[in-house]
């Protein structure tokens, strides 16, 4: 990044602060300068220009100190651009792409602007290959594809992020490259999920961009931006890109912000009209698209917070029109002690079933069905009425199912184990065990599975295509199965 005093030089124009609030300044004497243009103050601070009037320019200034009025700023001829190389892997960084460790970014650095177009329609390829997060619930219910957009939507404190870090963990292991951005979020928040990641070994294949609450809000503003950017540029070296912005929902209170300080008209909320446009803007520049040797992706999880339970707030609403469908943490579930708390009922995923097999999608009709009867019998029976033998079969089965669904944040299932424990569940294999005997057999299951010891059955299970078929399979390969969970 240039200087200065190398700007001035080249674009030959200079403006002065004529005033300034908080991280706004309101510049005279640049009359050339656009909107989106990148400045640069006389102490080498970053700025953006997002509005003017016939005399100001208004300046958003990307600094930790406070500007001065009277100070001098010169245009760059340019749009905001952040520096970085492939090496921002494995570290955290701010959003204006200084490591916070204190070392710097070894090797040659490339300048991209952070307002880029989105990959036209001709470029677009239908989502179709399956993104596993290693969650079953998730996986077998609300499938995700590469290049798809999902929103993780719920209270604080539900699990959101956990499930997140269990999705990084899982994709790193497949060669996925993941940017994940915590907007707004405490410090101790973001230490947290850097350790996560360091003991899944997963941040060495991760970027983490950190915007914590307590920095200038004008820098806070930027991180989904730089996060975007960041995944654009790997996903141009062919890779595929997990983006996660958690949360969009402190990235509209900071715009809020910056806009009610701008003094300009507030809408639903005290909103600005325009929080719906730079959300999208964001969410159009992810997807699934076409090179010469196939297809990459950049599949988003933009996380959205609520307040008990209430799915109706204008960002949050906003966000679902944006997407491709969203994974609701319900506060109910996570205070029975669920985890993950997803509602399945209220969670969404419109393009991610497509990348499923028929056996995925008929084994998740199938559990959708039981657990709806599972509910309604769950109802029958709080009136203390004597209960047909039908509706204690239902309300066993719809139990065991909630059981076996349940899943600790440090374990990933793989998809093959995931058919094969619902399919010793669907076929009766626990109808006679305690939910203590169940949690046994699925832990052994897993451990064979890690030592290599379901190889055949795992090649097997790949060719099945219905129920049916896998309940055969399991009753045929009963002693197999049992002789390694003993």
């Amino acid at each position: 990044m240039k200087d200065f005093d190398y700007y001035l030089k080249t674009v030959g124009e200079i403006g002065y602060v004529e005033a300034f609030t908080y991280d706004l300044a309101y510049v005279s004497g640049i009359p050339n300068v656009k909107i989106g243009e990148m400045v640069i103050t006389e102490n080498n601070d970053l700025g953006m220009v997002i509005g003017m009037d016939q005399k100001l320019a208004e300046v958003l200034i990307f600094s930790y100190q406070r500007i001065r009025g009277g100070e001098r700023i010169t245009r760059t001829n340019q749009p905001f651009s952040i520096s970085f190389n492939e090496n921002v892997l494995g570290r955290v960084i701010d959003p204006l792409c200084s490591p916070l460790d204190g070392l710097p970014l070894e090797g040659k650095k490339i300048s991209r602007p952070i307002e880029n177009e989105a990959p036209n329609i001709t470029e677009r390829v239908k989502v179709n290959r399956p993104m596993e997060t290693g969650v079953m619930l998730v996986d077998l219910m609300v499938p995700i594809g590469y290049g798809q957009r999902e929103l993780v939507i719920g209270d604080r404190e539900t699990g959101k992020t956990l499930f997140l870090m269990q999705a990084i963990a899982n994709q790193v292991k497949k060669g996925v490259v993941c940017v994940y951005a915590a907007i707004g979020k405490n410090r101790l928040d973001i230490k947290n999920t850097e350790q996560a990641l360091k003991k899944n070994f997963a941040l060495e294949n991760t970027t983490i961009i950190a915007a914590p609450s307590d920095i200038p809000s004008s820098i806070i503003y930027l991180a989904p931006f730089t996060a975007v950017t960041i995944a654009e540029y790997f996903r141009d070296t062919g890779k595929d890109v997990l983006l996660i912005l958690d949360d969009l929902t402190n990235h509209a209170k900071i715009y809020r912000e910056i806009s009610l300080l701008l003094k300009r008209m507030p809408g639903r909320d005290a909103y600005p009209g325009d929080i719906f446009h730079i959300h999208a803007k964001i969410m159009e520049r992810t997807g699934n698209i076409r090179i010469k040797n196939g297809e990459v992706s950049i599949t988003a999880l933009p996380v959205a917070q609520t307040l008990e339970n209430n799915l109706s707030g204008y960002i949050q609403t906003n966000l679902m029109a944006m997407t491709d469908g969203h994974i609701f943490f319900d506060i109910n579930e996570f205070r029975k002690g669920k985890f993950p708390a997803i509602n399945i009922f209220l969670s969404v995923s419109r393009v991610g079933n497509q990348t499923k097999s028929a056996l995925e999608r008929s084994i998740a009709d199938l559990i959708r069905r039981y657990l709806s009867d599972y509910r309604e019998s769950l109802e029958v029976a709080t009136f203390g009425v004597d209960l047909p033998e039908k509706t204690k079969k239902i309300i066993d089965l719809g139990k065991k199912i909630e059981l076996v669904l349940e899943q600790d944040p440090e374990t990933i299932i793989p998809r093959t184990m995931q058919i094969l424990i619902m399919g010793l569940l669907l076929s009766g294999f626990w109808d006679k065990k305690t939910e203590k005997e169940i949690k046994n057999d699925i832990q052994k299951l897993l451990e064979s599975y890690n030592k290599k010891e379901l190889l055949g059955i795992e090649e097997s299970l790949n060719t099945i295509s219905s129920p049916e078929e896998l309940k055969a399979f399991i009753r045929n390969n009963y002693q197999k199965i049992a002789s390694l969970i003993k």
